[in-house]
This record gives structure tokens, C-alpha cells and sequence, in this order.
């Protein structure tokens, strides 16, 4: 005679239990699995930079000077070219550097096969991959020309520090310039510098640091409209830095507020503003990264270092100087 027999089974309350367990779990190792990936994109953050620090000795022993941070002739003929497309060879990218027109302006049209190109080397995986193109009026004014079609060109998440401007001495609570700047190790061409000259030492000066998202406006971790006035005001645009051949892919500090709102230095150093963030506040013009808590820095020594985004503003401003016998402090 068959008997009919019971058969297991998960009653709905135990599915559902189940479940909850699940998503509980999911829920405790899902931000685990992503600070993984993020401590993976700043290892390859700091290899690029890393890799940066190599290209930069390696032409400053081909050339006995560093590249300057950008060379902009005005004659016999309008020239201009930017640190980035210098050093191409040494970060083993020569098919972009012969194809590239180094005796042209970076962004005529003769150079757009190559400019629009982005170089792993010059990206943080950290940063957001896809950019925005800027709106084509502002062109002509980048270009300072009748150029008004829009490339994308190659962006890049690191740039040179050019100079430290007197708003920055002023809100660390350091003696005024009296002056608008004073220039850093990739100073303005068309001369670069020598490693002789950096006598506040190798080891206690940055070169390069971490300037990442450009050509949109990020404050704070969120794209933005940009708050500086002039040509940008009010679109999600930087200034400058729109690209690894654009000239101004590079910093002149001033500081800011944690609103992005930045400080200014006139041509005879007045200061306006009292912003004291220098470091993942506003990624106009300023040092800026997309990890959590600081960037990465490049020293003239080749070495890398992550900077709090607490640092000590004299700390900082010593750190961007290169013969200002100043004395580095904690970082």
C-alpha cells in the first residue's frame, strides 16, 4: 500500500529569512569589495605618477634641465607647447611624439590625431573615465584663436606645479610675496630648471601632483557648475588644463573654500578671499583627486608620497617651493 509521504520544504518565512541573510551579507562585503578597488586605482594612481617622476629625470639627463611647464612664445611667431607632450618618448609613447607637430601651436588642427589621444600614463583610474566636451564659444578663447569646432582632446589627471600664489602664503598665516608668486619646479619656459637649483632639496619639494577630472568642474566629489568669474562662470568647465598638450595643464595655487569658491592674487599680489582648502576642494587650477582623504605627490626626488587633504598649509606651501629655504614639517 504507497503511503503518502510529507516532502521538505522552505515555508515562506524561511525563504524570506534566507533572503534577509543574503542581503545582509551582500550589504557587509559589497563596500569591502569596492575599498579593494579603490586601493587597486591608487596603487595604479601611484604607479603613474611614479612612472611621471622616471619620464622627468629621464629628460632632465638627456637635457640637463627639467621640461618647464609650458613654452609660450609670442615671437617671431605665436608657439606654445606644455611639459606632457615634451617628455611622450619617455613614457614610451614616441609614435604620438614624431606624429606630434612640435613646432606648432599644441592645438592647431595639424596635431588633433594626436592630442585627442588619451595616455594611460596620464590618467588615474580613480577619475571618472568619460569627460565632457566644453561648449564650442569657449574654444577660441582656450586656443586664442577663430577655432570653434570641439575636439576631445587626451585629458590628463596630473599636472606641474608652476608657482605658489601670495593668497596661499597669506591664508597659511606666512609673511605676504608682496608679490603675485613665486614659481615652482616646472616654472613657466622657456628655460627649464636644473636639479642644482631646487636648494630647498629634492626630497622636500613636489613637482607634479594630482589635478584630476578636468575639463569639468568638480567641488568637493561632485560635478559642478564653476563658481570662478570670466569665460567658464557658471558651467561645469575649468578654466584650463583641458587636455595633456594644453599648456595650462598645470597649477598656480591659490586656495580655496570648501565650497570651491577659489582665492585670487592680482599682477601686484593683492590677496582676495580667506579660503584655507588646498587639496580635494576644487579641481580648477588646484590640487585634486578622487580618493578618499588626500593625492598623490610626486617629489623632485622621484619619489611618491599621499598628502592628507589635512596638511599643514605652511607644510604645503614649503613642499611647492623650491628655494625658499623654508623647513618642511609634518605631512
Amino acid at each position: 500500500m504507497n503511503r503518502w509521504k510529507p516532502r521538505a520544504a522552505f515555508t515562506l518565512v524561511e525563504l524570506l529569512v534566507v533572503i534577509a541573510i543574503i542581503g545582509i551579507l551582500v550589504g557587509l562585503l559589497l563596500p569591502a569589495v569596492q575599498q579593494a578597488r579603490e586601493a587597486a586605482r591608487r596603487m595604479q594612481c601611484s604607479n603613474n605618477v611614479r612612472q611621471l617622476g622616471l619620464a622627468l629625470h629621464n629628460y632632465e639627463s638627456a637635457f640637463k634641465v627639467l621640461p618647464p611647464s609650458r613654452i609660450d612664445i609670442t615671437t617671431p611667431v605665436r608657439f606654445q607647447q606644455s611639459w606632457m607632450s615634451m617628455i611622450l618618448p619617455m613614457i614610451e609613447q614616441g609614435n604620438i611624439s614624431n606624429g606630434y607637430s612640435h613646432g606648432t601651436n599644441w592645438y592647431a588642427l595639424v596635431n588633433d590625431p594626436y592630442t585627442t589621444k588619451k595616455i594611460a600614463t596620464y590618467l588615474c583610474p580613480s577619475a571618472p573615465f568619460d569627460r565632457d566636451l566644453p561648449p564650442s564659444t569657449l574654444y577660441s578663447g582656450i586656443t586664442n584663436s577663430t577655432r570653434t569646432d570641439r575636439p576631445l582632446w587626451g585629458y590628463a589627471d596630473y599636472g606641474s606645479v608652476n608657482a605658489v600664489r601670495n593668497s596661499m602664503f597669506v591664508v597659511a598665516g606666512l609673511p605676504s610675496l608682496n608679490a603675485r608668486e613665486v614659481l615652482g619646479c616646472l616654472g613657466r619656459g622657456p628655460a627649464g630648471v636644473r636639479f642644482a637649483s631646487i636648494s630647498d632639496g629634492l626630497s622636500n619639494t613636489v613637482i607634479v601632483a594630482e589635478g584630476a577630472g578636468r575639463p569639468n568642474v568638480y567641488i568637493s566629489g561632485k560635478k559642478s557648475p564653476n563658481p570662478r568669474s570670466g569665460a567658464a562662470f557658471g558651467l561645469s568647465v575649468t578654466q584650463d588644463g583641458w587636455g595633456w598638450a594644453d599648456i595650462n595643464q598645470g597649477f598656480s595655487l591659490d586656495g580655496s573654500t570648501s565650497l570651491g569658491i577659489q582665492n585670487s592674487t592680482s599682477n601686484a599680489g593683492v590677496v582676495t578671499g580667506s579660503g584655507t582648502c588646498a587639496i580635494n576642494c576644487v579641481n580648477d587650477g588646484e590640487l585634486y583627486a578622487f580618493h578618499t582623504g588626500g593625492a598623490n605627490f610626486l617629489l623632485a626626488d622621484g619619489s611618491v608620497s599621499f598628502f592628507s587633504a589635512n596638511t599643514d598649509l605652511k607644510t604645503l606651501v614649503a613642499l611647492m617651493t623650491r628655494d625658499q629655504g623654508d623647513i618642511v614639517g609634518d605631512r
